[in-house]
């Protein structure tokens, strides 16, 4: 009788610590986003490259909303997007690759946080 109530004991234990495994793990999946937004100049094409870290849930969600965003037209469309989805401007940089002799690449980054 005690060695079933001890098995069952030690069940419940593993159950609960497993779901509260998992629900630390789905908040922390993504909570920063580094979003990388380039078009060459003077083009409306942009190509968008969401990175929320290294694991592959992490990879797989980046692509997914990098193929998301990579639709949009403009820089507000993508951070209203992101807004959409929760999330806040953390900081915005700007940078621009040049090419010897086909012109070149501008772009912002913007880094984002999740709302709690």
């Amino acid at each position: 009788m005690r060695t079933s109530t001890f098995i069952l004991s030690i069940t419940i234990v593993l159950i609960s610590g497993t779901f509260s495994a998992n629900s630390f793990a789905q908040d922390s999946t993504y909570s920063y986003a580094y979003i990388s937004v380039k078009g060459k100049l003077f083009s409306k094409k942009l190509k968008v490259t969401v990175d929320f870290g290294d694991t592959p849930e992490q990879l797989k969600k980046g692509e997914e909303f990098s193929e998301i965003l990579t639709n949009k037209k403009s820089y507000a469309a993508i951070l209203n997007y992101l807004v959409d989805k929760k999330f806040e401007l953390v900081e915005t940089l700007d940078f621009i690759e040049t090419y010897q002799g086909s012109g070149g690449t501008s772009g912002i980054v913007f880094i984002m946080r999740k709302k709690k």
